[in-house]
């Protein structure tokens, strides 16, 4: 146009001028910087022979690497010092750096061997995402290089052989520093695999509960035994008794809750009360009679002797039932374990209490005695199939252990040693109460991973937002303490995702909501695409990388010429990548272990039939997040070692070398047809959300340079 024609400089930028007024020869060599340096050109300054220098027309100009020869730098990568004709300047305008704009030659009319048709201005390169004009732009560019192409093929095609030549040479040079770095950084992952040794020698080590966990599982057998279809419900009273938490077991009459209360108390050699509870109970049959000798003496004390202050498990039914005469005591037992007695308080033995009741508490004074009850089971009728079995019994319910069966309350079980029985009284050898110490010393060691407190928090908000019970933080501080009993159990060193399927017994208010925290666990353990965010963050930081690099050339200590900021830069970036692997590593041996655990499926706290639909479940998940997190860990430590200063990568062939790491979509690759590739920018803007957009610009551009 006219006001292009009377212009002294042309300010080019991508998109603005479909078909600039450059010769083929300039566009050459800017691919050619393109594809040897990395270097984009998102900017033109075109002037004429006669033009003003630049320092005439232009408000500011700022001298800056007057020493060095810029054309050197982007060829070779090497600083050469310049001591004539050639200055090189920078335009420091407060729009530069929103036009990409870095570098500034001005050619002296001095040097013959430069072309003094055009003033080139280099920036960093840079994929303008949600650029509008990027049609434009794109079809001027392919219409240059259809021209350049002809131009090629009927004057350039020694030239071109040439160049072809040099540009085969490049690529060999990047793809033979390519596989250096993978090689190095394979043999560096393979060393940091997790292997299931680790977990062997963690539960042999001197100290572990390890060797507890035959006697535990014996324990479980014998609460279970006769019993049908009663197998969680016996691993979960066992826990509770050696966590020193009660159990609540809600369910109909008839159903086996009472049987199991008092195969606990035999397994601790301990007293076992039992009563059934009604509106009418009095704090006498709990707790004992007056002592009349006291009350002589003006003291108001019980005989605590053989009632539930002396005793060491206790099955209480029908608990809500319980009045508010000996509700207060109820729960000074429960809780602190401490009965008030004439003014002073007796230590309460009791180990674990086992409430049964056949209906929800109907009253908010009885919240608080709902809550003192960690654990939470409902019992159920045996299915038909298991009833089949129950009938086919000689005697249904009952143990060759059991003792006094006809006569539950109160029943004293004291079978410390041989007494023509086998070995139904030996079950924990050193004695129950070192194995609940040994356990509770290592508990306390236990160590809780973030992926583990990461569920407890969004499993306390899912059961907030969703089911509407608000949990306590003395609930989820005693959940958290029962999932380091079940890690010490199983003789680990903390708690691992495995363990937290045992939450959905702690936190419900209603049975029914069971089954949702059972199937939110499902769910949330090992979340889809997990390793998905850390992809996402590694691509963010390779994007940078690049933009980065390209300032400097690909020169990453400053050897030469990269600014010495930029070069502080890309050293922190490097940083940056290598604590990204750090995380990688730890996630990736994390669910490692985590599939290692399901696959043994021998928890000693969960029944088999849940631990098989975990294991078929989420062991493929967790394949699947492994083979993310390894992929991405040896993608960070190759981003690492390819900015190396000490590396083997050749500076000119750095910039190329990142690019080709890997692929940003090889996680999710996504395909487009040739209809959807030719549609409008506008139009693929509407139709698809901004991920799948910016994928459909990537693949449409990898097709135009293909063609």
């Amino acid at each position: 146009s006219q006001s292009m024609a009377a212009a002294d400089i042309l300010l080019v930028t991508d998109g603005e001028i479909p078909d600039p007024p450059v010769p083929n020869e300039v566009f050459d060599a800017l691919e050619y910087l393109k594809l040897r340096k990395g270097v984009e050109i998102h900017g033109l300054l075109v002037g004429k022979l006669e033009s003003l220098p630049l320092s005439r027309i232009c408000n500011k100009v700022h001298n800056f690497l007057h020493k060095y020869d810029l054309e050197t730098i982007l060829s070779d990568g090497q600083l050469i010092p310049e001591n004539n004709q050639i200055s090189l300047m920078a335009i420091t305008s407060e729009k530069r750096e929103s036009l990409g704009i870095g570098w500034n030659r001005q050619l002296s009319r001095s040097n013959p061997s430069m072309p003094h048709r055009t003033t080139r201005l280099f920036g960093r390169a840079r994929y303008y995402d949600d650029d509008e004009n990027e049609n434009d732009w794109t079809e001027s560019r392919m219409t240059s290089k259809k021209k350049r192409k002809g131009h090629r093929r009927h004057g350039g095609t020694e030239q071109a052989s040439t160049d072809d030549a040099v540009d085969d040479a490049f690529l060999q040079s990047v793809e033979t520093a390519l596989l250096s770095v993978r090689a190095k950084v394979d043999d560096v992952v393979a060393a940091k695999a997790w292997s299931p040794t680790l977990l062997e020698k963690e539960r042999e080590a001197e100290g572990t509960c390890w060797k507890y966990k035959s006697e535990i599982t014996a324990a479980i057998d014998r609460v279970q035994e006769g019993l049908v279809e009663r197998s969680e419900e016996a691993r979960l009273v066992v826990l509770a008794m050696l966590s020193h938490e009660h159990i609540l077991l809600l369910g109909v009459p008839g159903t086996g809750k009472s049987i199991l209360g008092r195969r606990l108390s035999q397994l601790c050699n301990g007293m076992f009360f039992q009563r059934l509870l009604t509106k009418f109970t009095t704090p006498e049959e709990l707790f004992g009679p007056l002592s009349l000798t006291s009350l002589e003496k003006d003291e108001y004390r019980r005989v605590t002797k053989g009632y539930l202050p002396q005793a060491s498990v206790a099955f209480l039914d029908e608990i809500f039932k319980a009045s508010s005469s000996i509700l207060n005591s109820l729960l000074g037992i429960l809780n602190e374990r401490k009965f008030d007695n004439a003014g002073g308080q007796d230590e309460c033995p009791i180990r674990c209490m086992v409430g049964a009741s056949n209906e929800l508490p109907d009253s908010d004074e009885l919240d608080a005695l709902f809550d003192r009850f960690l654990i939470r089971k409902e019992v159920n009728p045996v299915s038909d199939e298991g009833l089949f079995e129950l009938l086919s019994m000689p005697q249904p319910g009952s143990s060759s252990c059991d003792t006094d069966m006809e006569n539950m309350i109160p029943l004293v079980a004291s079978h410390g040693g041989p007494n023509g029985k086998g070995d139904c009284d030996i079950i924990f050898s050193d004695g129950l109460d070192e194995v609940v110490k040994a356990l509770s010393v290592k508990a306390d060691r236990i160590k809780i991973s973030q992926d583990v407190l990461h569920v407890i928090r969004d499993l306390r908000a899912f059961v907030k937002n969703e089911l509407n019970v608000e949990t306590s933080d003395r609930r989820l501080v005693k959940a958290s303490r029962l999932l380091k009993i079940t890690a010490a159990s199983d003789g680990r060193g903390r708690v691992e995702l495995v363990d937290c399927m045992l939450l959905q017994h702690c936190l419900w208010r209603n049975p029914e909501q069971q089954a949702s925290l059972r199937d939110w666990l499902f769910e949330n353990l090992i979340p889809e695409n997990s390793s998905k965010q850390f992809r996402f963050l590694l691509n963010s930081l390779r994007d940078e990388v690049q933009l980065t690099l390209r300032a400097t050339s690909g020169d990453v200590s400053g050897d030469s010429g990269g600014r010495a900021q930029d070069i502080a830069l890309i050293r922190s970036l490097r940083e940056e990548a290598l604590q990204l692997a750090s995380v990688l590593e730890q996630k990736w041996s994390d669910i490692s272990r985590f599939r290692e655990v399901l696959e043994q499926a021998n928890h000693p706290f969960l029944e088999p039939d849940e631990q098989l639909s975990m294991k078929q479940l989420l062991v493929p998940r967790a394949e699947t997040s492994a083979i993310g997190f390894k992929t991405a860990l040896r993608d960070a430590l190759s981003l690492a070692e390819a900015l190396s200063e000490n590396g083997f990568v050749p500076t000119e062939c750095r910039i190329h070398l990142i690019e080709r790491l890997w692929d940003n979509d090889l996680a999710t690759e996504v395909t487009f047809s040739e209809t959807e590739l030719s549609m409008p920018m506008k139009e693929a803007k509407a139709k698809y959300d901004l991920e799948t957009f910016r994928k459909w610009k990537r693949a449409r551009k990898k097709l135009q340079i293909a063609e």
